[in-house]
């Protein structure tokens, strides 16, 4: 499935410069990957559907209300992070993620790519969070694939407001955290299979 396909099955309305983007961001990964390890190596296709339309889905799953400030912990090569900001014009992205190379390409990738809605912060979760232009600043904090669960609701909660909400993408064997809520959705490019997501609130 094609991103644009997938964005279809997803209610997602992306236009042709930002599915554009979309592959250019691929494209940028792919040649940064041979000096930095960003992702596991793969053929295309493959990174395609595992990183770009995984982070769609998320997006569609975690539906931030328009104009969101969002917070992506652990950022990496931008998944799911810089992906929803060209998706999605109207939030506003904080890519966080403390190792140097991976924060630096993210920066060339937002400068590149022309995302004047995403921000990196080369920072930890908790440093960002003991910052008062980012204390309880966030609607929505995301973490794909850096701790489980409870761990990222702790390195989180300097970060969401009040009322706020953490997003933590589930392995499909993980039980339900305590505490939290499931979001459930079908892959629209994997029959048969479901996407879950643990939705901690925002103390």
């Amino acid at each position: 499935m094609t991103p644009e396909e997938a964005a279809t099955a997803l209610g997602l309305a992306l236009d042709p410069a930002q599915l554009q983007k979309l592959e250019r961001h691929l494209d940028l990964v792919m040649a940064w990957n041979v000096r930095v390890d960003l992702v596991a190596p793969a053929p295309r296709e493959d990174l395609v559907e595992r990183h770009l339309l995984d982070s769609l889905l998320l997006l569609a799953m975690a539906d931030p209300p328009y104009g969101s400030q969002v917070a992506d912990v652990g950022s990496g090569a931008g998944f799911p992070g810089l992906v929803w900001a060209m998706a999605r014009p109207d939030l506003w992205l904080t890519l966080l993620e403390p190792r140097q190379k991976r924060a630096a390409f993210l920066e060339r990738a937002v400068l590149e790519l022309g995302v004047p809605n995403a921000e990196v912060l080369a920072r930890t979760a908790e440093e960002a969070g003991r910052m008062p232009e980012h204390h309880h600043r966030y609607d929505l904090v995301v973490a794909r694939a850096v701790a489980p669960p409870p761990v990222v609701r702790k390195l989180a909660q300097g970060l969401v407001r009040p009322g706020g909400r953490i997003f933590v993408p589930l392995a499909p064997e993980a039980e339900t955290p305590e505490g939290t809520w499931v979001v459930e959705r079908a892959i629209p490019w994997a029959p048969g299979k479901v996407r879950r997501a643990a939705v901690f609130p925002g103390k």
